[in-house]
């Protein structure tokens, strides 16, 4: 304020928090449904309907799957508090996602969950049970061979014939004995197969063509060495079960075939889980250097009864990756994607990290306990914060099995699981004296605490009730009554504006900037390009002077022409409007219902048709003077007009209403003073 003079620019929300004459200058004591991205007055502009759902009860959560080809939205919708996350699996396009809240996590992908008439229709358990079945060994004998024949190249590598096929596999460990010759009876040789009968060795000596050898004898070397067998299940997804408990142990040479059996030919653990074209995969033990480790020997169809294992030892490369890859815990909840294709949940108070890359896979080794009852997760950056009913924890690391925990200093529980949102500088949530923040930069704090106190808060939200989405770097906040968005800035701390809107589930689309609420069975899209303004309401500050005065005069500047964006969102909604009118009178009903009857006079209730909507850019102005209203005008132009004169006051307060954009107000003591400001 400069003298008997006003201007406000730079417009900002309100600070419940002070009272009206504490204000900073543009801080409002009411700011509804305007958008203050520019410092203008701005409204925000109409939902548009996008949807009607089909469950009944309250809708507490929706999440979109989109059509391939036409890109339709299909609405999964839940009664029930859900987290959604998508696939972490690299290369998949079938729209998969995870979710926890609806009883146990659960999985499932567009053609699942649109296979029916409510969404999601159809899914799987998440995880796998572990295998049931215990598999028998049965080792085959390995009779000893005679051979036929013996020969050797100029390379030293001799080559036998047998009399019968041999069984051996390249690589085996072989004995050979009785051969004529020099150089052909070797211990614990390593053999290469040429075909069923012949098999060659390393043997230093001089070239010999093909020699009938009768006498020789061919038999299995190395050590005796303990062996055992388990399967894991591997669906079409490549998820892959804990192994089942291992066969009881046999003993055998390498080079021995083995049998096994035992292997289930039916799915015996009930109905949920993604059991098409499941397969069995089978490992053996292999004894090295480091102890001893299971190797994959071959993978079968479920419904398989027996596999024979006659693998050499030399071409096992595949370990058994999945010892640890448990099913998540049924209570599970919180599902949330974090860095390095993690994800992670929570039951009570322990937190539970799922194997990287793995969404199925959610290792007992890899949980975690804080001392206080787990209310929801948040991450930022790579930092995990868990939020509970006391003081909040941080994890950091990269991999499940190397996570820290360390809580911080500041008591600052979390009242509402659905109120966390990680809003880019930081992950904010409602605790009992406003929305709380923690970031690398700011810590732990209350976010809100230049906006409400801890009178204030309570008064204006119902903090246990509150679900909140990020929109464009603010918090977008409802408790089912009270919806709110608030904006974090440094010059004021930050401010919140109001808004008519009522959601009970909410999602944001990032890619498209899209804010989807639910209110009932409707599904909006929040500030649509496609209508026209709504209407914003702004009432600042008290403004006191150093002296009594008479403002006599006052301008309201604002787009009282529109914008471009207004018109095409009028007229869309004055086609749907005429399409609307031209179908009801092709019904013949354009006079609505009958209303009430007095003798012979029947009176009508009204039309049905609907009015079209004008592209009208005024702005009331009001003013307000020791805080009674003593002026309204409707403003449609930027031109100057007078005040009331007949009164000296120094405490003043001032409200417009307007679809328009209004970029500031003016006044003035006179007309003259008017044209300084």
């Amino acid at each position: 304020m400069a003298g008997t003079a006003l201007k406000i620019v730079k417009f900002f929300g309100e600070a419940p928090k002070l009272s009206p004459e504490l204000l900073p200058e543009t801080v409002a004591q009411y700011a509804f449904n305007l958008d203050l991205s520019s410092g203008d007055l701005e409204p925000y502009r109409r939902s548009e309907q996008v949807a009607t759902l089909d469950k009944t009860g309250t809708i507490k959560t929706i999440y979109p799957l989109y059509t391939p080809v036409t890109g339709e939205i299909k609405w999964l919708h839940w009664t029930t508090d859900v987290d959604v996350v998508s696939t972490q699996v690299e290369g998949d396009t079938s729209q998969r996602i995870y979710y926890t809240g609806d009883g146990a996590p659960k999985v499932t992908n567009y053609t699942l969950a649109t296979s029916g008439t409510q969404f999601p229709s159809a899914y799987y358990n998440l995880g796998l049970p572990a295998p049931s079945a215990v598999l028998t060994a049965t080792p085959t004998a390995f009779t000893q061979k005679t051979t036929a024949t013996r020969s050797r190249d100029s390379g030293n590598i001799a080559t036998i014939e047998t009399s019968a096929v041999h069984l051996l596999t390249s690589g085996d460990i072989a004995t050979t004995t009785s051969l004529g010759g020099t150089g052909y009876n070797l211990s614990n040789v390593p053999v290469t197969v040429i075909d069923a009968t012949h098999f060659s060795y390393f043997s230093f000596g001089s070239a010999e063509a093909v020699t009938a050898d009768i006498a020789g004898l061919v038999d299995l070397a190395g050590l005796t060495i303990p062996r055992q067998y388990v399967y894991t299940y591997l669906t079409q997804w490549d998820e892959e079960s804990v192994p089942s408990e291992p066969s009881p142990v046999v003993f055998v040479k390498e080079g021995q075939t083995v049998e096994v059996t035992g292997l289930p030919v039916t799915w015996t653990h009930g109905t949920g889980y993604n059991t098409t074209d499941m397969k069995l995969r089978i490992y053996r033990t292999v004894v090295g250097v480091s102890g001893t480790e299971y190797f994959r020997v071959g993978e079968v169809t479920l419904g398989t009864a027996s596999f024979t294992d006659d693998v050499d030892v030399t071409t096992l490369d595949t370990l058994l990756p999945s010892e640890d890859y448990d099913a998540p815990h049924p209570d599970m909840q919180g599902i949330l994607a974090i860095h390095n294709s993690m994800l992670v949940g929570f039951f009570g108070n322990t937190l539970c990290f799922s194997e990287p890359g793995k969404p199925h896979a959610w290792p007992i080794i890899y949980r975690r306990q804080v001392d206080s009852t787990i209310v929801g997760l948040g991450a930022f950056g790579t930092t995990l914060l868990i939020l509970t009913e006391n003081t909040p924890w941080k994890a950091d690391g990269n991999n499940p099995s190397a996570i820290s925990l360390a809580r911080t200093d500041y008591i600052l529980p979390c009242l509402a699981k659905r109120s966390i949102v990680n809003i880019g500088y930081g992950v904010v949530w409602a605790s009992s004296g406003g929305l709380a923040v923690y970031s690398t930069t700011i810590g732990t704090d209350y976010l809100t605490k230049n906006v409400h106190s801890w009178k204030t808060w309570p008064s204006a939200v119902t903090p246990a009730l509150l679900e909140g989405h990020y929109y464009r770097g603010r918090y977008f906040g409802c408790d089912g009554t009270n919806t709110f968005v608030f904006e974090r800035n440094d010059q004021v701390g930050g401010h919140l504006i109001e808004s008519d809107i009522k959601f009970s589930a909410a999602h944001y689309k990032s890619n498209t900037d899209a804010l989807y609420y639910c209110d009932g069975a409707d599904v909006f899209l929040w500030n649509s390009p496609n209508t026209y303004s709504s209407v914003l309401d702004w009432k600042s500050k008290v403004f006191t002077t150093k002296k009594y005065i008479n403002f006599g005069a006052a301008r309201v500047i604002a787009d009282y022409t529109g914008t471009p964006e207004d018109e095409a969102g009028v007229s869309a909604q004055n086609q749907s409007i005429g399409t609307a009118n031209a179908a009801r009178l092709d019904q013949g009903d354009p006079m609505g219902e009958l209303g009430t009857v007095e003798g012979n006079q029947y009176y009508v209730a009204g039309s049905p048709l609907q009015d079209y909507v004008e592209t009208l850019y005024s702005a009331v102005f009001q003013l307000y003077v020791n805080k009674n209203l003593i002026f309204s005008k409707t403003c449609t132009d930027i031109n100057p007009f007078r005040l009331p004169t007949g009164y000296r006051a120094d405490t003043f307060e001032i409200r417009v209403a307007t679809t328009a954009r209004i970029r500031a107000i003016h006044m003035a003591e006179t007309m003259t003073g008017l044209k300084g400001v």
